[in-house]
């Protein structure tokens, strides 16, 4: 059964796309052609539906260039709106692990590549909810810090140059990468920074013949933007980053690293990450610093 809207949410939505509008690439500019379109209320749940169908299609658009796939339909979305209609208190019901489940377990993963990377760096969490993470980090003995637009319960030192960063399900909830990538880098080390993101690629999982048809495109969880390793490149690279796949869900973004370095730390990283036990924990997405760049 469809869910009822008021009136507010359909004619902000209808005044943000139209299909036969140009369209450009939020990662390289290049041109950006009609893909697919989903329901409002398709989640990244088991249950693709578990709130129902909006009947509001969300259409979605592909890069010719470096395939980023991605909506315009919340590009006018102000914060109050995303928390009204995405961000509420519903949205537990699309992504139960989002409370504590995926931030316990991000802290597993993200302690291994700490220990990786040795000495005592100093992180920060970008897009860290509630700071959970980040939380436990510091019960652990680590210097993290958590930053997040959305929850207002930052844990940041503005004079503190972060040299280990992650950013756990965020991206595929971003407006603007670049400008949310460029964010995150003003708050690094200038000499020397290792970012982890954390977002599943496209690559070999949607296709023209397909379309849509990924469990991970949910705009009912606010996945507006996909990304394939392309992309992911391209935006390292237009912020002076050196873009490495750790896999499916893991990508590695660094500067003033040498190759051999990032390699032997993603390694080491994802050995230690066996060794602890660490078991992914399907990323339906929480709310981060995704929209607001």
């Amino acid at each position: 059964m469809a869910i009822e809207f008021d009136a507010s949410l359909d004619k902000i939505l209808d005044a943000s796309f139209k299909i036969d509008a140009p369209r450009y690439c939020k990662v390289c500019d290049a041109e950006a052609l009609y893909f697919d379109k989903v329901d409002l209320g398709r989640s990244c749940h088991d249950e693709p539906y578990p709130l129902g169908r909006y009947g509001i299609d969300i259409p979605y658009y592909q890069c010719l260039e470096c395939r980023f796939t991605f909506t315009t339909a919340f590009d006018r979305f102000s914060t109050e709106q995303w928390r009204r209609f995405i961000y509420n208190r519903d949205y537990v019901k699309v992504d139960p692990a989002f409370v504590e489940e995926r931030p316990s377990a991000n802290a597993i993963v993200t302690e291994a590549y700490l220990r990786a990377v040795g000495g005592k760096p100093v992180g920060l969490d970008f897009g860290g909810g509630d700071g959970l993470t980040a939380s436990i980090l510091r019960s652990r003995g680590w210097t993290y810090d958590s930053v997040d637009p959305f929850n207002g319960q930052d844990h940041v030192s503005p004079h503190r140059p972060y040299d280990f960063c992650t950013a756990f399900e965020v991206f595929e909830h971003i407006v603007h990468p670049r400008d949310a990538l460029a964010d995150l880098r003003r708050r690094c080390s200038a000499e020397r920074v290792l970012v982890l993101i954390g977002t599943n690629i496209l690559d070999g999982m949607i296709s023209h013949q397909t379309g849509l048809d990924w469990w991970y495109a949910g705009p009912r969880n606010g996945h507006i933007s996909l990304y394939s390793r392309a992309a992911l490149k391209r935006l390292a690279a237009d912020a002076g980053l050196h873009y490495l796949s750790l896999g499916r869900n893991l990508h590695f973004l660094s500067h003033g690293y040498a190759v051999e370095e990032v390699i032997r730390i993603a390694v080491e990283g994802k050995l230690r990450r066996v060794m602890a036990g660490s078991h992914a924990v399907r990323p339906a997405s929480g709310p981060g610093a995704r929209n607001t760049a």
